[in-house]
């Protein structure tokens, strides 16, 4: 019978980079700006107007509203608002560009908002996506 000594890891303590950080030239340039050019490769390339679109949109609608931070109930309040104008399938692609550019314009992740994708589901209830009828070749 053969035994394994499994060697514990030496516990290393994690470095925290804090915005502070990068405002105070901790890292250097070229290191912000090759992390630049990749933030901006994040979005699709061929959908990326719809991405900025739908982000301006909830933009203007915050700078109509004088919203200065990104709540739960801001966002709450701006999908419950839109929840009319699209259906449930346009709605939710609308939240992801919306989410997907908060996380990187803004430093803010929407999918931690428990009330809100309640709220996002509750919506969808009772949809029914149209069909399309097969076409059979005779």
């Amino acid at each position: 019978m053969k035994f394994c000594i499994l060697k514990k890891p030496v516990p290393t303590k994690p470095i925290i980079i804090t915005e502070e950080c990068t405002m105070n030239n901790c890292e250097s340039e070229e290191i912000v700006e090759a992390a630049n050019i990749a933030i901006s490769n994040l979005l699709p390339t061929k959908s990326r107007s719809l991405y900025d679109i739908a982000y301006n949109r909830f933009k203007k609608w915050c700078a109509g509203k004088n919203v200065q931070v990104y709540s739960e109930n801001v966002l709450l309040a701006y999908f419950s608002e839109n929840a009319k104008n699209y259906k449930s399938s346009t709605f939710w692609a609308q939240y992801s560009m919306v989410k997907s550019c908060l996380i990187i314009y803004d430093n803010i992740d929407i999918s931690k908002f428990p009330k809100l994708i309640a709220f996002l589901k509750r919506t969808g209830d009772g949809y029914q996506a149209k069909k399309i009828e097969n076409i059979d070749k005779e």
